[in-house]
This record gives structure tokens, sequence and C-alpha cells, in this order.
């Protein structure tokens, strides 16, 4: 008997059958070397806001100024996810983001330290990374055959949370070492990359035939339709967006939480990122091969519940060691429950529906951090960081305990019928 059983070894290697997908394949690489690049131009954009202001509130509101276009525009990009060219819808949105980081890059080289510049390019990509998420998430269903699918997911998943990890970690040197413009050039030359392999790639086939644009408004709502019908669906859904409002913000406030609450400045801000993005990682290798809707349903709960309180505990502490230990659960609490509600989606709902639930999923899943970054931003000013912190942290518990119930019997009650 070798150093590990057989049976475990063929486990793992299930875990990433999708790979032998051609374009599956290539769309992981290019996909994962752009999302490299967003993370580098993440921390760029939040130290530049802090470095420029030294406000709370700036931190807040440049990260909402990067996420709230899904607020506005998720559920139309659902509609055209299920109704367009999915790999067209993200090819231009890759084109549009590109342009926005060169311009920005091309900003801070020039000596233009620019809130207002910040914004702009902000708010633009944000609004091209909000029109391109659900087809980008919804097109990875049509690259692999049905049986690799749960495997499709959880490597798309994998992919965006080693680029949590791989960006902050290599932005951190870079922002020692050349600045933030190298990180906004960096992260349009990854842009450049994902378009050239995009363009290699077939046409996304159409779910479904090209609805009148005048039915688009009704479509998108349909996505929202769908969650409200769904018992198990909709708790889930609650639990997700208290944990995106009140909580999921806390990393966009990486800066002041370094500088004002552990004394660490630049360095220590890259390394609370790096640990959140760590913990993402080891929490979708540790989801990789799990499914079934009702275990993932009270999944959910669970860890939502514990990066709740991994908030409340880094609103006490002082101690930057455990800090950063604080930052790697939390997201690794957070992924676990950004792939749950993926799994879900594509477990659980037609594929004529799918993108527009993506959509609906993408409003909680970008949108949600963009309000609890702007609250909690506003919010340290008033009553102090740490309050803010604690506050987020106890609405989100009282939130998950009482929609846990509800899931719960909505399982329950789902089993039974079956």
């Amino acid at each position: 008997m070798g150093l590990f059983p057989s049976r475990w070894l063929t486990r793992q290697g299930k875990r990433f059958d999708a790979l032998a997908c051609r374009d599956f394949r290539r769309f992981t690489c290019g996909n994962g070397v752009s999302l490299i690049g967003t993370w580098l131009q993440r921390v760029g954009a939040g130290w530049l806001a802090w470095e420029v202001s030294h406000s709370s509130v700036w931190l807040g509101i440049v990260a909402f100024a990067d996420l709230f276009p899904t607020l506005l525009f998720a559920p139309l990009a659902g509609v055209m996810a299920d109704r367009c060219d999915r790999r067209k819808v993200v090819l231009y949105c890759q084109c549009v983001a590109m342009a926005m980081a060169l311009l920005q890059s091309g900003l801070l080289l020039g000596g233009v330290q620019s809130l207002a510049w910040l914004l702009v390019t902000t708010s633009i990509s944000g609004t091209a990374n909000a029109l391109c998420q659900p087809a980008r998430m919804a097109w990875v269903s049509s690259l692999v055959p049905k049986p690799q699918l749960a495997s499709a997911v959880a490597i798309n998943s994998l992919c965006f949370n080693l680029a949590r990890f791989a960006g902050p970690a290599v932005a951190g040197a870079m922002l020692l070492e050349f600045g933030t413009a190298a990180l906004f050039g960096l992260n349009a030359l990854s842009y450049a990359v994902f378009i050239v392999v995009l363009m290699r790639m077939p046409a996304a086939p159409m779910p479904a035939a090209m609805a009148p644009s005048a039915r688009w408004f009704g479509d998108a709502l349909d996505g929202f339709r769908y969650l409200a019908s769904v018992a198990y669906l909709r708790g889930v859904f609650v639990i997700t967006a208290a944990s995106a409002v009140c909580i999921r913000g806390i990393p966009e406030l990486a800066p002041a939480i370094s500088e004002q609450l552990l004394r660490q400045g630049p360095r220590g801000f890259a390394s609370l990122v790096a640990a959140a993005g760590a913990g993402a990682l080891a929490g979708g290798v540790w989801f990789c091969g799990r499914d079934g809707a009702r275990c993932v349903a009270t999944l959910i709960g669970r860890h939502v519940l514990a990066a709740s309180l991994c908030a409340l505990a880094l609103a006490l502490t002082r101690d930057f060691r455990l800090a950063l230990a604080l930052f790697f659960a939390m997201g690794f609490s957070v992924v676990v429950t950004g792939i749950g509600a993926q799994t879900l989606i594509h477990q659980s709902v037609p594929e004529h529906l799918r993108g527009r639930v993506l959509g609906s999923y993408g409003v909680i899943f970008r949108g949600g951090p963009a309000l609890s970054a702007l609250w909690l931003g506003a919010a340290a000013p008033l009553g102090g960081l740490r309050v803010a912190l604690g506050v987020g942290g106890l609405l989100c518990v009282a939130v998950c305990f009482m929609a846990s119930v509800r899931v719960r019997r909505a399982v329950r009650r789902l089993a039974r019928s079956r």
C-alpha cells in the first residue's frame, strides 16, 4: 500500500478532469492570467486611494466605484449571457477594461495622482466586469460535458482564488519597488493575454433564441423570480447577501486596518490581502469534489457564520499575526460560500435561466461588497474602525442564524418530497 490510498488518488484526479477539455483548458489559463492582473490593479487602486487621502471613507468610495455597477447592470448582463454569444461578451468587456488600465497607468506615469480620475477608470472597469461576469461564469457549463461540470465549476473558482493569493503577493513586491503605475500596466498586459486566448476560441453556443429587446427587462427579472420560487435557494441567497453586505467589504479596508489598527503600513496591507487570498485558495481546494445541493446549502450557512465570527475577532485584536490568521480564515469561508452558491446554481437551475440567475447572484457577489465597503468606510470615522467591524459581524451573525433555520426546514421538506 502506497503513501496515499488509491481511492483517494482517484478522487483527486476526478476533481480536475475538466482540464482534459481543450477549450476549457485554454479558457482557464487565459482567465487565470487576467484575474491575477485584476487583483494587481485592485491592490494598486486601494493603496493609491489611501496614499492620496489617508481616509477610510475614500477607500470605501473607490471600492464602491469598482463594484457598484454590478447592482445596476448584473440583471441585464444575465440576459446577455442567455441571449448573446458569451465569448464575444467576454471579449469586448476585456478590451474596455484593458483600455482603462492603460489610461490609469499612463496618468500615474505622467505624475497625475487624481482621485477623480481613479473613480472614472475604476467605475468604467467595474461596469465592464459587471457585464462580463455572468457570461464568463455561464460559459463554463458549455465548455465541458455535463459529468465534468462540477469539476469545471470548482476549477474556475480555484483559478479565481489562486489569483486572489498570487495577485496581492506580487502586488506587494511591485508596489514597494515600482509603485502603483506598474500594477495598472501589468493588469493591461494580463487583459491582452486573455484577449488573444479568446480570439482563438470558437463562438459560444447560445442557449436560447434571441429575445426582442423590449422583453429584456422582464427577462432580467426572471432570475430573481426563480430564486424566490425555490425555498432553499431563497434562504441560501439571503445568507449570502447578509455576508456580502455586512462583512465582505472588510478586505477593501485592509489599508486602513493595516495602518490604523495594526501599525504595519504597505507591507502589512499586502500581507493581509495575500492571507485572505491564501485562505480562499485553501477553501477552493477543500471544496473541490463536494456536491449535492442539500449538503452545500447547509455548508454555506456554517461558513458565513464562521466568517462573521472572524470579523468580530478582527475588531478586537491588535496582534498582526492573529489578524493574518483571521484574514486567512475569512478568505477560506468566503470562497466556500461562493463556490457553494455557484454549485447550487449550476446543479439546480435550468440551462435557459442559468445566465440570469448567475446575474442575480452577481448582484450579491459583487454589489454586496461594494455596499459593505461603503458603509464600513463611512462608519469608521464616526465610531471607529473597530466598532464598524464589530457591528458588521454582529449583523451578519443575526441574519445568518435566522435564515439558516429556514434553510434547514426547506431542505428537510425537499428530502421528504423525494
